[in-house]
């Protein structure tokens, strides 16, 4: 009997620990989904304060777009005025591009124009001389021993006139610098096409004086042969700078007819020292120097004269 009482016991033990333990593994069972219930809660209050965040926003943009709508309403009766704002700002642009390309090609014309015409000029030139070597050729042929003749006469007949013209006078007066009239006359007129036609023909002069270009001798020593062409380029210059100096559009053609003489001249005399003679195309640079000086002075002039007169008629 104790066995059994104390088996029957020890069983009941053993139930009652079981059970003890299923209880303990509930109640931490329970625990964990307490816990989580309060987290589901906790996040569920989260939600529900987001939900109501949203809801507060989408009242508040529903609000705003009715204040659009309203606005887009009272402006649209000017929707005509922002459009042909638009299209005029978009014409601007393409006027504006069309005539940035228009100037462009204009341009590009602009300067092979210029090259066609001084390939023109060259060529016309270089025709000329040929056509003038051709004649003076034919001449001599037809002419014979009577070419040389003919050229005397007329090279005597031309420095007759000449000295006529130097005796008769030409009616110059002061002399005024030549260097400083002529950087006083370009000063603030660069931008002209005769200016910058003027600068160049001086880049030139200066360079065959440098260079000492200018004229031609046929003495064999190269120290007498230089000294020849400085002295009779140094005589003609002084001409030259003397008659630029008083040199007006009027007179141009006056002192022009006067370096064509003192080039006759020169060149007559330097016969005796070694046939010492100045360049023509030297004497073309000063006459073109003479040409373009006298349009600048023109210019000038008008341009003093124009607000004159307007001024006058203001008054």
């Amino acid at each position: 009997m104790i066995y059994l009482y104390i088996l029957t016991t020890l069983i009941l033990l053993g139930l009652l620990y079981r059970a003890i333990m299923q209880i303990r593994k509930k109640q931490i069972m329970l625990e964990s989904l307490q816990v989580n219930l309060d987290r589901t809660r906790n996040n569920l209050a989260e939600h529900e304060q987001q939900n109501d965040a949203l809801h507060h926003q989408l009242n508040t943009c529903r609000i705003e777009i009715g204040n659009l709508k309203n606005r887009v309403e009272k402006l649209s009766q000017y929707q005509d005025i922002v459009d042909i704002e638009h299209y005029i700002a978009e014409r601007k642009n393409q006027v504006e591009s069309f005539v940035e390309v228009t100037k462009t090609e204009a341009e590009f014309l602009l300067e092979k124009m210029k090259a066609e015409i001084e390939n023109t000029r060259h060529y016309l030139e270089k025709l000329e001389k040929n056509s003038q070597l051709k004649l003076e050729a034919q001449a001599r042929e037809r002419l014979g021993a009577f070419y040389n003749q003919v050229l005397e006469q007329e090279n005597l007949e031309a420095i007759s006139k000449a000295l006529e013209n130097k005796i008769q006078g030409y009616g110059i007066q002061d002399v005024y610098p030549v260097q400083t009239f002529l950087d006083q006359l370009i000063d603030g007129y660069g931008d002209i096409h005769a200016v910058q036609q003027l600068k160049e023909v001086r880049r030139k002069i200066k360079n065959a004086i440098a260079a000492n270009t200018g004229g031609q001798c046929e003495y064999v020593e190269e120290n007498r042969q230089l000294s020849a062409i400085a002295l009779v380029t140094h005589v003609f210059n002084s001409k030259a700078d003397l008659y630029l100096s008083q040199l007006d559009h009027d007179t141009v053609d006056l002192f022009i007819q006067a370096l064509q003489d003192d080039f006759i001249l020169i060149n007559h005399y330097g016969e005796a020292f070694g046939h010492t003679r100045i360049h023509e195309s030297f004497l073309k640079l000063r006459l073109e120097e003479f040409k373009l000086t006298a349009l600048v002075l023109a210019f000038k002039a008008q341009q003093q004269t124009g607000p004159s007169e307007l001024q006058q008629q203001r008054v």
